[in-house]
């Protein structure tokens, strides 16, 4: 048994490093795809010549052929079928494949009864599907041996028959009313469907199949068990999953045994309508039955003592251990609750905050994204660890505050999020390439895009309540430092970002933080003055307010730019490279807060790094729109300096000459040779 083990053990191991490397030997989830296809059409095409001695397709026979393509694209979708890694074992794979089978069997009977296809021959349709999945087990069985030399394990039903078997506990009371339901909704149809309750002839076949089909499936999916179930969304899926089984099931039947003669939408519709009514049935069921029994009121003396069972307990306690367990240091409260679960994440606290120096009465932790719960009339701390991700706060920067009232100064704050670059990373992981695309395109739409535009994110928080929310790593740490706090460090752990930020400051003053596609940007002009420049978006929101932490943490690169600036998104960089963000700035050339030549208009921030003599002397020209940058085309930020100083001298004694010359040399090096903003 110990050598068994051990064999598992190794080719687990081994699965294990070429799965976490991408390295699944010759099969990738892209191959994967066309060699399913393929032997999609070979079972399809030897099908139809065992059937008819002839590759030639009757006529029709192309529009099944596009169904089986459209039903397996969907099933092999839902089911992950190439998602290679997820294949840990050899009958993980066999078990996928009959899942998708049989799904692909469910779906595509369901449109030919739906469609009224009846004229599809049997053998095609079964034969297929049987044949795909003979094909896909012989070559997995194949590819397993070839690349990873393992025994062939047998697939355990245990889990499927566990699932079957007849459980304890079920509610008889709601058995006896879904069975009315039954018998309602198939005499309901009925009479929609003739106007008369009473059955045609025969239909009482059709009758029996339907009974028979709630009886087991409901027995099976464990419609009854409501205890087993923490909320009504949960209960709700199992008899939704029921329901679509049925008409699955159903479908199969009458196109299998040749019913079309009953009617489809008597077969079908009463299935619907039971679906329907079973649904407001639970919804009201459940929340009266989870409510019973905190009804019941306790009136005598006895039921209060059978009720509490209580007894006294011992008054003198020793307060000494108490305040002494309060004084322990706070490294054995986190190494206790958070080391055992995410030691890296420990890890990561006990580098960057100096645990030993803090007792545990003056820490905190949170599982909490509602506001009631961070008080500031709560005792203030010096560390607050929240493991609750902010993706699910409706108002970060409320909350934020409130986390920035509750700490002393200097405390800690520790945050996570799910951020857009791990959820993209998420979505890629999950789904094949393909159909990747289109759902992170379709996430972003609605995730991205409707909480930045007026009016529109007003219907997007009404949906999800601030609930999962996206957000980037610039807008997580932007919003942080808006609030008070400076960025200490960053990791991701798990697939999310970890931040430690501390309360070293102020909350921002600015009363309106930019977030939509046009931003308003505080910038020196003229004498020293602020003044508002107006861009298009290309940056992640609150990015403005991490200048300082970007500049601290990546330094400048050549043209004087930050370098590997991560707040820049992947439309910004290609809108600068054209200039397409600037172009509200000719709003601010026609106010006059502009030149269309002139130094380039910087933030405050920015501005610190020049030298006091350029500082002042930038305070006598107006910026510009076409920096001198594009004439001179320097290379380092002191050159950058050296260039505008030497035009604002040149300005000062020829104003007119200097705008001119700097024009057209700028047009030069744009236009001719190719200088771009980075």
């Amino acid at each position: 048994m110990e050598t068994i083990r051990r064999e598992k053990s190794i080719d687990s191991k081994e699965y294990h490093d070429r799965r976490s490397e991408g390295n699944y030997g010759f099969l990738s989830p892209r191959r994967a795809v066309i060699f399913d296809f393929v032997l999609l059409n070979i079972s399809f095409f030897v099908c139809n010549i065992f059937k008819r001695g002839s590759l030639t397709l009757p006529e029709s026979y192309s529009t099944l052929l596009l169904l089986f393509y459209f039903c397996w694209f969907i099933t092999n979708i839902i089911g992950n079928k190439f998602k290679i890694e997820s294949y840990t074992t050899f009958g993980n794979g066999i078990l996928c494949f009959f899942k998708s089978s049989v799904g692909l069997l469910y779906f595509i009977v369901f449109l030919v009864v739906v469609l009224d296809f009846a004229q599809y021959s049997r053998i095609q349709i079964f034969g297929t599907v049987l044949m795909l999945f003979t094909m896909e087990c012989i070559l997995w069985g194949g590819y397993n041996q070839t690349f990873f030399s393992r025994k062939t394990d047998k697939i355990n039903f245990k889990n499927i028959f566990d699932t079957l078997k007849f459980q304890e506990k079920i509610s008889y009371p709601l058995v006896m009313y879904d069975l009315v339901l039954v018998l309602a909704s198939f005499y309901i149809v009925n009479y929609i469907k003739r106007g008369s309750l009473a059955l045609l002839p025969n239909y009482y076949k059709l009758f029996l199949i339907f009974i028979g089909l709630w009886f087991f499936i409901s027995l099976g999916a464990n419609k009854y068990l409501i205890k087993g179930f923490k909320s009504v969304h949960f209960f709700t899926w199992q008899w939704m999953k029921a329901g679509v089984i049925m008409l699955a099931t159903m479908s199969l039947i009458v196109f299998g045994l040749r019913l079309f003669y009953f009617s489809r939408f008597q077969a079908l519709g009463s299935i619907a309508l039971l679906i329907l009514l079973e649904l407001i049935l639970i919804s009201f069921y459940y929340r009266i039955t989870q409510s019973k029994e905190s009804d019941k009121d306790i009136e005598s003396a006895d039921q209060v003592k059978d009720f509490l069972r209580q007894e006294n307990i011992p008054l003198d306690v020793n307060v000494d251990i108490i305040r002494q367990k309060l004084m322990e240091p706070a490294r054995r409260k986190f190494e206790k609750q958070v080391g055992g679960n995410n030691p890296e994440l420990f890890a990561f606290m006990d580098k960057h905050i100096d645990l030993d120096d803090m007792v545990r009465m003056e820490t905190a932790i949170e599982r909490s994204c509602e506001l009631f719960d961070v008080s500031s009339d709560r005792l203030p701390v010096r560390v607050l660890l929240n493991l609750w991700k902010v993706n699910d706060i409706r108002w970060l920067n409320q909350f934020f505050l409130k986390v920035h009232q509750i700490l002393m100064p200097g405390g800690y704050y520790l945050a996570h999020a799910h951020t857009i670059s791990t959820h993209y990373r998420w979505i890629y992981r999950k789904f094949p390439k393909y159909f990747a695309h289109l759902v992170y395109f379709l996430d972003f739409c609605f995730n991205r895009v409707m909480p930045k535009l007026s009016g529109i994110q007003k219907i997007y928080f009404s949906i999800t309540k601030g609930k999962g929310r996206a957000i980037s790593r610039a807008e997580f740490l932007g919003r942080l430092s808006f609030c008070g706090f400076s960025i200490v460090a960053e990791k991701e752990i798990d697939r999310k970002l970890y931040v430690i930020a501390r309360k070293v400051k102020t909350s921002s003053l600015d009363q309106s933080p930019t977030y939509g596609p046009l931003v308003t940007l505080k910038r020196s002009g003229f004498e020293g003055k602020a003044i508002d420049i107006y861009k298009f978006r290309t940056m992640h929101p609150y990015s403005e307010y991490l200048q300082q932490y970007v500049y601290k943490l990546q330094g400048l690169k050549a043209g004087g730019k930050l370098d590997d600036d991560f707040r820049v998104t992947t439309w910004g960089r290609f809108m600068r490279k054209y200039w397409l963000d600037e172009l509200p700035m000719f709003y601010n050339w026609f106010k006059g807060d502009l030149n269309l030549v002139g130094v380039r208009p910087l933030s405050f921030q920015y501005l610190s790094l020049y030298d006091a003599e350029l500082q002042d002397l930038r305070k006598k020209v107006k910026p510009g729109l076409i920096p001198p940058f594009y004439a001179d085309l320097p290379k380092t930020f002191e050159e950058i300096c050296e260039s505008e100083r030497k035009y604002v001298h040149a300005f000062l004694k020829h104003p007119i000459r200097t705008q001119c010359s700097y024009f057209v040399r700028a047009f030069i090096n744009i236009a001719i040779k190719g200088a771009r903003s980075n």
